[in-house]
């Protein structure tokens, strides 16, 4: 057969190594050219290497004076590496020798620097050679490789459970069981080791009743195989013929009577249950442990997959591809990340569209054991521009569409659809406390408003809340997390982050965007028939910021867990941005503040949850109220923050001092809640509406802290304009009201809303 022309990269290589002979006095010499014989065949290069007095009482292996070596250039040199072949197996179990006859100078493709070409390449041959010789070669630092097998069957075999103790701590060679489940397309999975023949018996009773049952799939059968674990490594590389293989077995200690009475035994075994079938595959596994060396967690560091059934008179051994996902041995791609706090974990994902889809399967495929969707929505057309559906999709359930999509990412993972109202879950049965994350992706208010109700109003433990959303032109997002234990959840979060972006200057861009002061143009809705109006964002936009979100929810859960502080803030807040949004701010922010004090008003059964600031600013006047006219004085003022009669809370934000035209005496005090209205308007303005008049506040400095007929009669008054008021009252009995202001104790606190009287022509709430 006629030689073919060089590629240029071959030619370059032929003549950069005839540069390096003539540049290293006699190092190296070229021995012959072999031109390829087609077109996708590699330039063989015989050279040798000058070794005359190199060996020493140290070296590995005994050098010849010129040692042989033949250097083979690939077709696309130099974005390709070299390599190196032998003449013969002198090297045989050296570090970087591969089949006896081939010397691993590469251990990944990114090993190999393009820029350096053949003078890279032969300078790291002769390090080799040099290491040879003064007996200080070694192996890669990491077991970078299992032992090379021979020609591969097309089909592959994946482990993914880990050997039971009993066969993890005997380190002789031991004959055991693998019990295989035979997916389809090739594929067979590990899914359980056995010691011996009574466990396969187990096994054997399950799949009859399996049978018997109904449930059963030819895809899903079983079969057992038999499994050798060596007590020797084997090298790099398994031998390449069957009676190699079988001699390199026995030496290790391999009888020859054991091995086959135990392949007869799970021939017998899987002919009983795939009678009437295909017969089932014929595999022998192969362990072998590492090189002393290796600090690998495990009696087999390498397992390899022999097919037997290519028929006892072939000469050439067949393997399979074999995929080791022990967890004992393998190390997770996305070890020490955020995501690695959802291993295990079980989470509850509300909404299946643009931010849920992506959030739910980063959550599959960090690990999480059980993901629940939920969304009632169908697909529509439009939506696949940005959610992950694909157009044999639309008509059919997010939820259901998402869960099948998701199940096929990990299958000992649980995945599963809920197609109805997220709303009918939250307020329903069973508690969401089963789980330990829920994730509220809906950006929809009546859901939010819907689990700010159930967090306060359930019994029992309540999981960590991560809700996320999107600005309207995709610009910035922002999530809130509630742990366990916060005063609040999303819609106490999220009203924080926005009064918190009032007063400051890197937020503004994040108020006017999730707090806008007038309502925007006409809404956004990008086809005939979408009823909600929506926002601009793509794919691309929305993965980026439910990745982050999602990160920055779990980086703080992990913080948390390892805090083991009651001081660690309960309540969060994280801001993202684009690169274009990010010049009106910082690109991440996180944010935090400490819990609310919580009261319940006894009567209508709304939460009040009081602002430390607020409770402040009330100590300072009631100490400012002490050093004018004595403790014994009642004082009071202005009750600022947010009555959410949806979510049954009461936000109490921060107090004022009395308005012009109040009287504060020792009987009582008087506002008049009109100059009280309009002394907060500036603050309800600038907090587009968060912070607001909703009541009064003053001491009892002699008395407990219950309202008096007075005071109700005020109240009623206050209340007569159509609008609900707060009355709150720090008591002093026993002299608790001068230990608050002594910063000793919290003083009593009565919380009590009153609501337009019903006999008027307007409707008092009604208790759930």
């Amino acid at each position: 057969m006629a030689a073919v022309a060089l590629t240029p990269g071959q030619s370059e290589a032929l003549s950069e190594l005839r540069e390096i002979v003539r540049i290293n006095e006699g190092r190296v010499r070229i021995e012959d050219v072999r031109d390829p014989q087609q077109e996708d065949l590699s330039l063989a290069v015989d050279m040798a290497i000058d070794c005359r007095g190199e060996t020493t009482a140290e070296s590995s292996v005994p050098l010849e004076d010129w040692e042989p070596v033949t250097v083979l250039v690939p077709p696309r040199f130099p974005f390709e590496h070299p390599e190196v072949t032998l003449p013969h197996r002198r090297f045989a179990g050296l570090p970087h020798v591969m089949w006896a006859d081939a010397i691993c100078l590469y251990l990944a493709a990114n090993d190999w620097d393009p820029g350096r070409r053949m003078h890279g390449f032969v300078g790291q041959l002769l390090t080799w050679f040099e290491e040879v010789a003064r007996g200080t070669i070694t192996g890669p630092e990491v077991p970078w490789h299992a032992p090379l097998t021979g020609p591969r069957t097309g089909e592959y075999l994946m482990i993914r459970t880990d050997l039971p103790e009993s066969l993890e701590n005997d380190s002789a060679l031991w004959l055991a069981l693998a019990v295989v489940q035979s997916i389809g397309g090739g594929r067979h999975d590990v899914r359980r080791w056995l010691r011996g023949r009574d466990e396969a018996n187990e096994i054997r009773a399950w799949h009859d009743r399996r049978f018997s049952e109904g449930d059963f799939d030819v895809r899903g059968m079983i079969f057992l195989a038999p499994a050798v674990a060596l007590p020797e490594p084997v090298g790099f590389a398994y031998p390449r013929s069957r009676e190699e293989l079988l001699t390199a077995l026995a030496g290790q200690g391999l009888a020859q009577r054991d091995y086959r009475e135990l392949r007869e035994f799970t021939r017998d075994f899987n002919g009983g249950i795939w009678d009437g079938y295909d017969p089932a595959p014929d595999l022998l596994l192969l362990g072998s442990p590492a090189p002393d060396r290796y600090a690998i967690p495990s009696r087999i560091a390498h397992v390899a997959a022999w097919a037997l059934d290519l028929g006892e008179d072939l000469d050439e051994v067949g393997w399979l591809t074999v995929f080791d996902q022990r967890p004992r041995i393998t190390t997770r791609r996305d070890t020490t990340r955020p995501a690695q706090w959802l291993v295990g974990k079980r989470v509850l994902v509300l909404g299946c569209g643009a931010l849920g889809a992506p959030t739910a399967e980063f959550c599959v495929r960090a690990g999480a054991a059980e993901t629940y969707v939920i969304d009632d929505a169908e697909v529509r057309p439009g939506v696949l521009v940005r959610q992950p559906y694909t157009f044999e999709d639309i008509g059919r359930n997010k939820a259901t569409a998402l869960a099948e999509r998701l199940s096929v990412i990990n299958p000992d993972a649980l995945v599963l659809p809920m197609p109805f109202d997220a709303i009918d879950l939250i307020t329903g049965e069973p508690p969401m406390s089963e789980v330990d994350l829920v994730i509220d992706a809906t950006a929809n208010r009546s859901v939010a408003s819907a689990l700010e109700w159930a967090r306060w109003t359930a019994e029992g433990r309540q999981p960590p809340l991560l809700s996320m959303m999107v600005g309207h032109d995709c610009e910035r997002a922002a999530a809130t997390l509630a742990l366990p234990g916060a005063s609040g959840a999303g819609v106490d979060i999220l009203r924080r982050l926005g009064i918190t972006a009032s007063t400051d200057a890197d937020l503004h861009d994040v108020l006017d965007d999730f707090f806008p002061a007038q309502p925007r143009g006409a809404p956004f809705q990008p086809e005939p028939g979408c009823s909600d109006p929506t926002y601009v964002g793509s794919a691309a936009d929305l993965a980026a910021f439910a990745g982050q979100l999602l990160n920055d929810g779990l980086a703080i859960l992990t913080s948390a867990e390892k805090a083991h502080d009651t001081a660690f803030p309960r309540r969060w807040a994280s801001v993202a941005r684009t690169s274009t949004a990010g010049a009106a701010g910082v690109a991440r922010q996180r944010l935090s503040w400490p819990n609310d004090q919580v009261r319940l008003d006894p009567v209508l059964r709304y939460q009040m949850r009081v602002d430390p600031a607020a409770l402040a600013s009330m100590r300072r006047e009631v100490d400012l109220m002490a050093d004018r006219r004595g403790l014994h004085v009642e004082t009071g003022g202005m009750l600022l923050g947010q009555i959410d009669q949806a979510s049954r809370v009461v936000w109490i934000t921060d107090a004022d001092g009395p308005p012009p035209g109040s009287e504060a005496s020792a009987e009582g005090l008087k506002l008049d809640p009109t100059a009280a209205r309009g002394w907060a308007r500036r603050r309800r303005r600038l907090t587009r509406g968060m912070v607001a008049y909703i009541g009064a506040w003053h001491t009892h400095p002699d008395y407990l802290a219950l309202p008096s007929p007075k005071d109700r009669e005020a109240m009623d008054e206050m209340a007569s304009d159509g609008m609900p008021v707060l009355l709150m009252i720090l008591g002093g009995g026993s002299g608790r009201l001068s230990r608050w202001v002594a910063g000793n104790e919290l003083p009593d606190m009565h919380l009590q809303l009153f609501f337009p009287d019903p006999e008027d022509g307007r409707d008092a709430p009604v208790l759930p």
